[in-house]
């Protein structure tokens, strides 16, 4: 078998997360999201399904960061409030050496809560902020 067959894997450090209003962020730590279809077997009297509906589009998503770079965010908001920032984009870059750079957008994010949660003997402060999303660009 010839080693590395497939080459180079994207890695969590080719990853760059931009947020217009701060511009590329460093110090994110967890991105998740993900794109779903409602689909929907229908019945009638038989045992197997009749038929198949689609329907609506929904999306989910939440970003963790360091408390530091959220505080940015903060105060670049307006009333220092995040949830009233307007609809914007979430750009995330995959690239680097040895990988095929792909760009991954998620469209009109919202903040949608301000978290902060802390313990005895944490050594970083991290907040998972959820976010609405729009749309996502594959």
């Amino acid at each position: 078998m010839t080693p590395l067959i497939n080459g180079i894997n994207y890695a969590s450090t080719n990853i760059t997360f931009i947020i217009p209003i701060i511009g590329a962020v460093i110090g994110i730590t967890e991105i998740n999201y993900e794109a779903a279809k409602a689909i929907d077997d229908n019945y009638s009297l038989e045992a197997d399904p009749t038929s198949r509906a689609y329907g609506q589009n929904t999306y989910k998503a939440d970003v963790t960061m360091y408390k530091d770079v959220w505080n940015r965010i903060i105060d670049a908001s307006p009333q220092r409030n995040p949830s009233l920032l307007p609809f914007f984009d979430i750009v995330i870059v995959f690239g680097g050496a040895g990988v095929q750079i792909r760009k991954e957008v998620l469209r009109a994010v919202n903040f949608k809560n301000n978290p902060m949660a802390v313990k005895g003997g944490d050594t970083k402060l991290l907040c998972k902020i959820e976010l609405a999303i729009g749309g996502i660009d594959y």
